[in-house]
């Protein structure tokens, strides 16, 4: 028997194969590369300065330079007033970043011809800008098993490597998620990563109902209706819930939250790789849209 501390490293090591490295943080100079560079890829962030250099450029590129080598996400920035004038609202100064993105950020699917863009608003350090990268590249609700690219496989697998706290809900297959657990996910947007599996309990080969037996939980229980279940630090925790109602979903997932120290990416030490976890022992109880 597996125990269910390892439930999220068995998920890991499935996805560990779709990782690759990536060139380098590309530097846009031009308009038109702009323009090629936000539709280079489903997710591309451009960091938009006015000089190359400073606490808030290397807090970035720091970021950049992380998320890059991870595949999945393109990674640039430009130091040219021709360029981010084009993008700043309002008459806004640089610095900012924005994450162009042409998936569907409640399905996760790729809408052709179209791209949203998303406008960072927290402070230029490392956890936020990790923070706002990472929630920003997934979707309010990641459906799965579903192979939408390589892209977002290697997505996928960035999400399920973070120290973020995430939600898994499972439901028996054929019926997709509920409109009350889409409604969660997107309230838990900036505090969880939110992950639906589909579930079908009579097939060995099932992944849904593997990932459940990997987290302790019971895969016959999809049979009664969708169970919830979180994980941050320890081990899965089954919430409790009714299978229902989107807003005691909510609740029962912000409580576990409440729970874990404060999410705080940290910066990689030395040209190492950024822990994306957690720092601190374990406290008790006290977004813009696409």
């Amino acid at each position: 028997e597996i125990s269910t501390m390892r439930a999220v490293p068995v998920v890991l090591g499935l996805l560990a194969v779709l990782g690759g490295a990536r060139g380098e943080v590309k530097q846009v100079s031009a308009a038109n590369d702009a323009i090629y560079f936000s539709k280079s890829t489903e997710i591309a962030v451009m960091g938009m300065f006015a000089k190359g250099n400073g606490a808030e450029f290397d807090a970035f590129m720091t970021v950049a330079k992380d998320f890059d080598k991870k595949g999945g996400i393109a990674m640039g920035y430009t130091t040219e007033k021709s360029v981010y004038s084009r993008y700043l609202e309002d008459d806004g100064k640089p610095p900012s970043i924005i994450v162009f993105s042409s998936f569907n950020p409640e399905t996760g699917e790729v809408q052709k011809g179209k791209k949203a863009r998303t406008h960072f608003a927290g402070k230029f350090t490392y956890a936020e800008l990790h923070k706002f990268v990472l929630v920003e590249s997934q979707p309010v609700l990641l459906r799965l098993p579903q192979n939408l690219g390589p892209d977002f496989q290697k997505r996928m697998m960035v999400a399920f490597q973070s120290g973020m706290p995430k939600l898994f809900v499972f439901g028996k297959a054929p019926e997709p998620a509920s409109d009350d657990v889409v409604a969660a996910a997107r309230n838990l947007r900036s505090q969880a990563l939110c992950i639906f599996f589909s579930v079908n309990p009579s097939d060995p080969e099932d992944e849904g109902a593997h990932h459940m037996e990997q987290m302790g939980l019971d895969k016959a229980d999809v049979s009664k209706g969708p169970v919830a279940a979180m994980f941050a630090q320890g081990s899965p925790e089954k919430l409790e819930w009714d299978g229902t109602s989107g807003e005691k979903l909510e609740e029962a997932a912000k409580a576990f939250i409440e729970e874990q120290p404060p999410f705080e990416p940290t910066p990689p030490a030395g040209g190492g790789k950024a822990s994306g976890g957690y720092k601190g022992k374990k406290k008790k109880k006290a977004k813009k849209e696409m």
